[in-house]
């Protein structure tokens, strides 16, 4: 069963207190656009912008989907979300890097040195270059919409999540 497309608004009252609300909506994925949804969401953002007292602040479009059935199925057996690969990519016009963390970095991309390999042709590589270059419309920019322009550091981190299986006992 599909995923949902959520409109979500979020509103500030007098006092600057916010909440949200979500709209669940279903579309023809096949022939309506982003700029469709967009369209529809600022639309249903005006019905309750007529209701509400509050002001909208901010509204946005989630598309859930599902994973691609080429990825694999299974976590590796000696995969751990806490081991990462942290990079930091330079953004055009600016000092400040990019930060991209991928969780449960493959312990075959660690050299002996505890360093992720950067080999050319490699796994971290192939996916720099896609960062760097884009895929067709998608380009990756950071929050302020400045081009990735090259990898400027990485190194495998340790960050620290909390146990869920722990969370997940019942205690009598």
């Amino acid at each position: 069963m599909p995923s949902p497309t959520i409109f979500s608004y979020t509103i500030r009252d007098e006092s600057g207190d916010l909440a949200t609300t979500k709209l669940y909506v279903a579309y023809d994925a096949a022939t309506e656009t982003v700029a469709a949804l967009l369209g529809a969401a600022a639309a249903f953002g005006g019905v309750i912008d007529a209701v509400t007292g509050g002001k909208i602040v901010k509204f946005n479009v989630s598309i859930p989907a599902l994973p691609d059935p080429s990825w694999k199925a299974t976590p590796d057996a000696d995969s751990d979300v806490q081991k990462t690969l942290l990079e930091n990519f330079t953004a055009a016009d600016t000092i400040y890097p990019e930060e991209f963390i991928v969780p449960a970095i493959k312990p075959s991309l660690i050299d002996v040195n505890g360093h992720p390999i950067l080999t050319s042709g490699g796994a971290i590589d192939t996916m720099n270059d896609l960062i760097v270059a884009g895929s067709g419309a998608v380009f990756p920019n950071n929050q302020f919409l400045l081009d990735l322009t090259a990898l400027r550091d990485a190194a495998v981190t340790f960050r620290k999540r909390k146990d869920s299986r722990k969370l997940s006992k019942v205690r009598a």
